[in-house]
């Protein structure tokens, strides 16, 4: 005997396969849309790229420069170049105590083994040689940083304690007998200053009249080229010198003034006081130590290869996010922004088993339940049934227990064991029972199915 529920399986699973067949055309569209979206995430992400690429190029070249200043105890005193037609006497170096008055210069200590002792021919200097009768010039270099010996890095002349300023006397073997009442004419010289790091030859000249007495204020500058390293993770290598060490580009900023006078009273062959004197030193009221200011500039490289990193880093991200908002992800959300609402591409819910009837564990029955009798009513030969706590109308009845309750009611007499025994009852039980078995097991099939079409690509496989 053919079941009616015969064949009935394979029928739904190919309707379910059926209906989980995206059209072709959809599956076209989707594709070329997927294409051009990631060729637009393609170019985005080259040009970003090659714009933070182009940043991180200009700020090795350009660096940022960072300005902090410092106090030290002591700093080197400039170099200084002169000039004049009419020095034709060695000038002569004075380390001035502090406090000490203009006139009182000479009770300083002597530095004159840091100036040199002979006449420089004028045209070594390169930016003298635009001016005429150059060989009329006297010129002397006085270099702190090298004694007369020539042993350089000896005992440099330095501003300390001990010394408040350099003061220079320039000489001439004429008189300038202003003092006397018979004004002569006057006279210039020229100067220029120099660091310890650069070439006494190559510096920058002004011009004084005299006689007069000339100050000459500066402040110390070092600047620090960015390190190799900083390229990579950036923050400046420099950031944390305080203290003098090599490498670094001095600059002076100076500022100059100069008074004239009629002459000295000291000396008629005096023509110049010039005095080297740091800018802004602070003294401690405590101690009474000087303390001078020194300016630090530090290359800062702002755009590293770490800072490039981070940018695409981040950048991919928030592409990566719209990919998946647009399209959804394979392994969470399958269908996004497109194939919901523009090309309406997603599948519907695969079909669920839903039986007609409650079943047994719904109903609080048990199938043993029927067979031993045990319901929650009995049965009498006499073919009534008992009434129970519940009537039996109240619970979901399945169609085992239907067709179970119609023959006991047409067939009352005998025993309730051999009633069961019955073969067509036997039959209808057997055939419900593999009903429900092939329902399971195609159901089970189904939802794999659809999990390896939809989520689970890599992870289920159908056999």
């Amino acid at each position: 005997m053919t079941s009616q529920y015969d064949g009935q399986p394979e029928e739904k699973v190919k309707s379910f396969e059926a209906s989980y067949t995206f059209d072709k055309e959809v599956r076209k569209k989707e594709g070329k849309v997927r294409l051009l979206i990631l060729i637009f995430i393609a170019l985005l992400t080259s040009t970003y790229g090659a714009w933070n690429i182009w940043r991180m190029i200009e700020a090795v070249r350009s660096p940022v420069v960072s300005i902090k200043s410092t106090l030290r105890s002591y700093i080197p005193v400039p170099g200084i170049a002169i000039c004049g037609n009419t020095l034709d006497r060695r000038p002569l170096c004075y380390q001035s105590a502090f406090n000490a008055a203009d006139d009182n210069y000479q009770l300083g200590a002597s530095c004159d083994a840091y100036f040199t002792s002979h006449r420089m021919d004028a045209t070594s200097f390169v930016n003298m040689r635009g001016f005429d009768n150059l060989t009329g010039q006297y010129c002397y270099i006085l270099n702190p940083s090298q004694v007369v010996n020539g042993s350089y890095g000896a005992n440099p002349l330095v501003f300390d304690n001990s010394t408040q300023k350099i003061a220079l006397a320039l000489w001439s073997n004429e008189a300038a007998n202003n003092t006397l009442g018979s004004i002569t004419q006057d006279r210039w010289f020229f100067f220029g200053t120099f660091t310890e790091n650069e070439d006494p030859t190559k510096t920058k000249f002004q011009i004084v009249k005299m006689p007069s007495i000339s100050y000459i204020y500066f402040e110390r500058i070092e600047h620090f080229s960015a390190m190799k390293s900083d390229a990579i993770v950036g923050t400046g290598g420099s950031s944390g010198i305080t203290e003098p060490r090599p490498g670094a580009k001095i600059v002076y900023d100076t500022s100059f003034t100069s008074f004239a006078i009629e002459g000295f009273g000291i000396d008629s062959h005096l023509w110049e006081l010039l005095r080297i004197i740091p800018l802004n030193y602070v003294t401690d009221p405590k101690t009474n130590a000087q303390r001078y200011p020194v300016q630090l500039w530090l290359d800062r490289i702002e755009f590293s290869l770490l800072q490039l990193a981070a940018n695409m880093g981040g950048f991919v991200s928030i592409l990566s996010a719209g990919y998946f908002i647009l399209f959804g992800s394979q392994r969470v959300n399958p269908w996004g922004v497109i194939q919901r609402y523009i090309l309406k591409s997603v599948p519907p819910p695969p079909a669920m088993y839903t039986p007609s009837v409650v079943s047994y564990s719904d109903a609080k029955m048990k199938p043993h339940d029927i067979e031993t009798g045990s319901t929650s009513y009995s049965v009498h030969r006499t073919g009534s049934v008992a009434d129970s706590p519940k009537s039996a109308d109240t619970y979901p009845q399945s169609p085992e227990h239907q067709l179970h309750k119609e023959y006991l009611q047409r067939y009352s007499l005998g025993s309730f064991t051999a009633e069961m025994d019955d073969p067509k009852i036997q039959r209808i039980r057997h055939e419900l029972r593999a009903e429900v078995q092939r329902t399971i097991a195609n159901e089970l099939a189904k939802l794999r199915l659809f999990l390896s079409k939809y989520y689970l690509k890599d992870m289920v496989k159908t056999e």
